[in-house]
């Protein structure tokens, strides 16, 4: 994802994100040999994001997380935002590739559910005081992406499916039960890489101005962009 000569290593910890309302966690299967929860090596940026690395026996697995600042949609107060990006390359062919995030530890008043928008799979979670979004790309959308080619494979983009509450599709968005995503995806041929990014925001409750989940539509780019970009 980017080299790690000069990246100071720390300790291997699960890569989680702390809320008002609970804590995000992540999981990654591979077919249906699910990935350990702590890494296999972990590197700080000087900005703070964290490079986490895993190595399992038929592909590597990076997932650059940290907190970064980005402009309110609306021209408000900003809000906390965590952006997620994974990245998985192949060294023999996976028949399958799910990637999971999730809200956990959410106190006794709070609900939750899916939350999409154009071209956004998203769950949001509220109590009376504080609003926390999920989100990342819908079936769509990870559909136009393997048909560019550039962060899916091209071949993706006939098995993927445009609609992410079609049940009987066997890739694409799956929703959990309180606050969580599931993206099932399509199997990587050997050398191929899958990327995709995950973005976490937070906000006091305002059902007018529902900033976490705007917040959490964001473009890969813009987050890689954010977590590599030296700070001041």
């Amino acid at each position: 994802m980017l080299p790690t000569d000069r990246l100071e290593q720390v300790d291997r910890r699960p890569a989680v994100i702390d809320t008002p309302l609970g804590i995000v966690s992540f999981a990654v299967a591979l077919e249906s040999d699910a990935v350990p929860a702590g890494p296999d090596t972990a590197w700080r940026l000087r900005n703070g994001s964290h490079l986490h690395r895993w190595r399992h026996r038929n592909a590597t697995l990076d997932l650059l997380i940290g907190s970064i600042d980005m402009p309110a949609w609306d021209g408000g107060a900003a809000v906390p935002v965590w952006a997620g990006i994974w990245q998985v390359r192949a060294h023999t062919a996976v028949s399958a590739l799910t990637i999971s995030a999730e809200l956990t530890d959410l106190p006794a008043d709070a609900r939750g559910g899916p939350d999409s928008g154009e071209c956004l799979a998203a769950v949001s979670v509220e109590n009376e005081h504080f609003m926390v979004s999920i989100g990342g790309p819908d079936s769509e959308l990870l559909a136009l992406q393997a048909a560019d080619g550039r962060l899916m494979p091209a071949g993706w983009a006939d098995l993927l499916p445009i609609d992410d509450y079609d049940s009987s599709a066997e890739f694409g968005v799956r929703y959990r039960d309180p606050a969580g995503i599931e993206w099932r995806l399509p199997g990587l041929a050997t050398a191929e890489v899958a990327r995709l990014c995950i973005a976490t925001a937070w906000c006091p409750r305002d059902d007018d101005r529902p900033a976490a989940w705007f917040a959490v539509d964001m473009p890969l780019d813009t987050a890689y962009l954010h977590l590599t970009a030296d700070r001041d």
